[in-house]
């Protein structure tokens, strides 16, 4: 596969990560429509910006900032919750950890893949 394909592999993935995270969110504490459509919603931002990105060239913003937008938000979220119970720091930390786990440390691994895919394949001649 070249580079450009797995660029474009990694960025549905990351949008992919995106969806269902926030739709699931979303859905926990609104209900499934509002879930579904705040899942509709980040596809549409992510789309929408990973057109812009690409039109930015080598050095866009436009990409990250969705995926910062939607990862920060959620985050912000779960630690919120997980604060204002009245429960123990361990108990805190097996709140938070599947959560870091199966979708933080995913999202920024990916984003380091993208950029570094990114300069190689803006860095070769066409």
């Amino acid at each position: 596969m070249s580079d450009k394909t797995l660029r474009y592999i990694i960025a549905s993935v990351i949008a992919m990560l995106l969806v269902f995270q926030v739709g699931s969110l979303i859905s926990s504490v609104f209900g499934m429509t509002w879930g579904l459509l705040s899942a509709v919603a980040v596809a549409a931002v992510s789309f929408f910006s990973s057109r812009l990105a690409k039109a930015g060239g080598k050095r866009s913003f436009w990409f990250l900032l969705p995926t910062l937008l939607f990862t920060a938000f959620p985050m912000v979220f779960m630690v919120w919750k997980s604060v204002t119970r009245d429960t123990s720091g361990f108990d805190r930390l097996v709140t938070f950890t599947p959560f870091i786990v199966g979708f933080v440390l995913p999202v920024l691994f990916l984003l380091i893949v993208y950029y570094e895919l990114r300069k190689r394949t803006n860095n070769d001649p066409v």
